[in-house]
């Protein structure tokens, strides 16, 4: 059994639950959960480069202005943060994998990710829309978890260390395998280049390092981070998460 987080957020308008596994479930699936909107709302769902599912349970959701139909959307690889809307009482699931897993899983024709795996589940989660369903889900894909091949091996070592900031020549140094090779691997897997997928992490921990402390000087941030500058850092803040350093940290303060 994966160990339970089950990281409960509450505000005036929405209750999230999240639970994130371990083991070898937790090479595949970064976490799963489960919302419930008392009114409606938006929040942004961050780049992480990765794929998920979101299966809408009750009422109406939108990702980027595009109305999510039911029993489930597979979202496309994450180059920059989505805006996620939903209506009042709006119930929601979602699974979200790690980068370039979902299309290496679906070639294996793996059975709980298949059309008519994720038509059961979304299913189960009508019938009983809690956490618990997922987390039932992630024993029975666990069961399953099929053996990574020598090359997507490789190609999760490559992003692993990227994920860990690792500069991108050092990360390719770390893999017993050629750089164009890799290239080719991470890009057809998750359809975004090392250089992409370093570019996001990057930003990312700009981001926690300035959620961490919103009074941080933006040029400190930018050099502690590994930017040339502040402007640079704009620019990739903005071009990624899709909203400016400076406005990211007022708004922590609302």
């Amino acid at each position: 059994m994966s160990k339970c987080l089950n990281l409960t957020q509450m505000n005036s308008e929405l209750i999230l639950q999240r639970h994130q596994p371990d083991g070898e479930t937790g090479r595949y699936v970064q976490a799963v959960w489960f919302a419930r909107a008392t009114q409606a709302g938006t929040r942004w769902l961050p780049c992480d480069g990765a794929q998920g599912v979101l299966f809408l349970l009750k009422g109406e959701l939108t990702l980027d202005e595009h109305k999510i139909s039911a029993p489930f959307h597979i979202q496309a690889p994450s180059k920059q943060s989505a805006e996620l809307s939903y209506s009042a009482g709006a119930e929601f699931a979602g699974i979200r994998l790690f980068p370039a897993r979902f299309k290496a899983l679906q070639e294996a024709v793996h059975p709980v990710l298949s059309a008519s795996g994720l038509c059961a589940l979304a299913e189960q989660l009508k019938q009983a829309p809690a956490l618990y369903t997922l987390q039932q889900w992630l024993d029975t894909f666990a069961a399953s978890a099929p053996n990574l091949s020598c090359d997507l091996q490789y190609t999760y070592q490559l992003i692993n260390q990227l994920m860990q900031l690792n500069p991108l020549e050092d990360a390719y140094r770390a893999v017993p395998l050629c750089m164009r090779q890799l290239e080719r691997q991470v890009k057809e897997q998750s359809e975004l280049t090392p250089k992409y997928l370093a570019r996001i992490y990057r930003i990312r921990n700009a981001q926690q390092k300035l959620r961490d402390n919103p009074m941080t000087n933006l040029a400190q941030l930018a050099l502690a981070c590994g930017f040339s500058d502040q402007a640079h850092l704009t620019r990739e803040f903005k071009d990624i998460l899709r909203i400016t350093p400076g406005k990211y940290a007022r708004q922590l303060f609302v």
